[in-house]
């Protein structure tokens, strides 16, 4: 997400039926009683987790139930929305965004990819993206080094080649207007999540995009994390579009062209105010408390209290085990 969820929840809705199964197990990762850090990604690596923050602009590490700092201080450092970890390069990738809407942030709208060492948290690089690039939410890794990011602001996705300087913009879904989380898919294509408009499947190569087939629409999605690949895609989603938020799991075709099931696998109090999430053994973890809650449409602060930030552990076996 780049703005609170009010400014457009009234238009989002979930058509597919989806029954709660029995609830998974949850673990509390890490809180901060601090209510102004508005935490929003997670990432996964030799057992360490990693914490994006829009309004307190830094990444921490999880240590002893605590978010602790790991983000190198640097004064000009925007929002940090989404996290992806590329282990084998050593690098640890946020999207990374500034202007007026964003909480804490003023000026000119822009965006771009930050290149973290994921030995001591040093920023590497910066990439900025050019116009009309406007606010990166989330991050993906192909297995070659690319780096996709998904506007939040226009609904385009953008990609980052290895040793690139700069994204190029990769395509735009038709009717999007804020995409969000993306999962790569067999034959060069992805999914990408529209927050308004729902799944659509990007073709990589040609650019082009089409809705993903399915019963209904799915609206209000914002992080997507592939848990495996056999016969179907394994998925969880966090759904924020409206009350009660949701935490889903989407069975889809491995050509990525239709959406086979969904199942309602934790909802209500265990996810009070959640944004992304991020695959490791044994389940995800997920931001449960993002503090989106504390702030206005306009990017400052509610006066409500959105709570302690949170992140906890859910356990999820395998679809396809």
């Amino acid at each position: 997400m780049s703005a609170p969820r009010a400014s457009v929840a009234a238009a989002l809705f979930l058509t597919a039926t989806a029954a709660l199964a029995a609830e998974p197990a949850v673990e509390v990762l890490a809180t901060d009683e601090r209510r102004d850090l508005l935490i929003e990604g997670v990432a996964h690596h030799h057992g360490q987790w990693f914490v994006s923050a829009v309004a307190a602009r830094t990444i921490f590490r999880i240590e002893d139930g605590r978010l602790t700092p790991f983000l190198q201080h640097d004064p000009v450092t925007g929002g940090l929305f989404g996290l992806a970890v590329d282990a084998r390069r050593g690098v640890l990738w946020a999207a990374e965004a500034w202007g007026d809407g964003l909480p804490g942030g003023s000026g000119e709208k822009r965006t771009g990819l930050l290149e973290v060492s994921l030995t001591d948290g040093r920023i590497l690089a910066r990439h900025p993206a050019p116009a009309p690039a406007t606010t990166f939410g989330d991050v993906v890794i192909d297995p070659a080094g690319a780096v996709y990011a998904s506007d939040s602001a226009t609904g385009a996705v953008w990609v980052l080649a290895p040793g690139g300087a700069a994204p190029r913009l990769v395509g735009k879904p038709e009717g999007a207007t804020s995409a969000q989380g993306m999962i790569l898919c067999p034959l060069d294509a992805m999914i990408v999540s529209d927050y308004r408009t729902g799944l659509h499947r990007l073709d990589l190569a040609a650019g082009t995009s089409r809705p993903v087939k399915a019963g209904g629409r799915i609206a209000g999605l914002d992080g997507l994390v592939t848990l495996g690949l056999r016969d179907t895609l394994d998925v969880v989603a966090t759904y924020n579009g409206r009350e009660p938020y949701r935490l889903l799991r989407l069975r889809i075709s491995a050509d990525c062209e239709r959406l086979e099931a969904v199942e309602s696998v934790l909802a209500g109090e265990a996810l009070p105010d959640p944004a992304l999430a991020a695959a490791a053994p044994g389940g995800l973890a997920v931001v449960t408390r993002s503090q989106w809650a504390g702030w206005t449409a306009e990017g400052v602060r509610s006066g409500s209290d959105p709570g302690a930030a949170t992140v906890a552990f859910v356990r999820l076996a395998p679809l396809n085990p």
